[in-house]
């Protein structure tokens, strides 16, 4: 029997709404907020926008001052790379724990979930701030599927802020294998926690690496 999820509170709705415009673009990094325009554009009191912003601030998407108001946060490069760095650690800490701990049952319904990935990445027309959300609730079902809450929450801050930046963009221009998500699901139920601590490393890397080797590579002669 199918059931029907309720339907989402007026806060909920104002988040997720929020959410979408800001790592769609809609709202730049560093562009303010402002809630008496939210509480008229959605007809719903301050109380409402502010746990719909306070629910953003978790996520690390906005963030508040008390002289500057709310506004979409704005990283430096080097906060990008600092970031980079930790989720790197954390996404392969957590392909190490799957590896050796996650259930066959855990693992398969993983694979399904890597297939609607690589699908959807593989569509010509593709709604690209839909997608990295898809792709972002990929990453963080790996980390839940660890067990440890602290491991999806602090990965969710990062890849949630990653999306403000071209870094996504990037990786959706460049062709991906059409089974991109599925190998690193099938290194995992190989059972080997190096084997899949260096899958990982190499998806995260994926486009670095094959924009090095373009470099890399002689101008074609005419």
């Amino acid at each position: 029997m199918v059931t029907t999820p309720p339907p989402l509170t007026k806060s909920a709705r104002i988040y997720t709404e929020l959410k979408r415009e800001i790592t769609g673009g809609t709202f730049r990094p560093g562009e303010h907020l402002v809630r008496r325009a939210l509480v008229k554009r959605y007809g719903v009191s301050l109380s409402i926008v502010n746990e719909a912003l306070g629910r953003l601030g978790t996520d690390g998407l906005v963030e508040s001052t008390d002289n500057v108001g709310t506004r979409v946060v704005s990283l430096s490069p080097q906060g990008l790379r600092d970031e980079f760095v930790l989720r790197e650690a954390i996404e392969r800490h957590v392909v190490r724990i799957l590896a050796e701990r996650a259930t066959d049952a855990q693992l398969a319904v993983l694979l399904e979930d890597a297939r609607m990935i690589d699908r959807w990445m593989n569509e010509l027309g593709h709604d690209d701030s839909q997608g990295g959300l898809l792709h972002l609730e990929f990453h963080l079902k790996l980390a839940r599927t660890t067990g440890f809450s602290s491991l999806e929450s602090n990965l969710k801050r990062m890849t949630m802020r990653a999306l403000l930046t071209t870094r996504w963009l990037k990786n959706q221009q460049l062709p991906h294998p059409p089974d991109f998500h599925e190998q690193l699901v099938r290194v995992l139920m190989q059972r080997d926690p190096l084997a899949a601590d260096s899958a990982m490393r190499a998806h995260l890397y994926y486009v670095d690496d094959q924009v090095a080797k373009q470099a890399a590579s002689p101008l074609p002669t005419t």
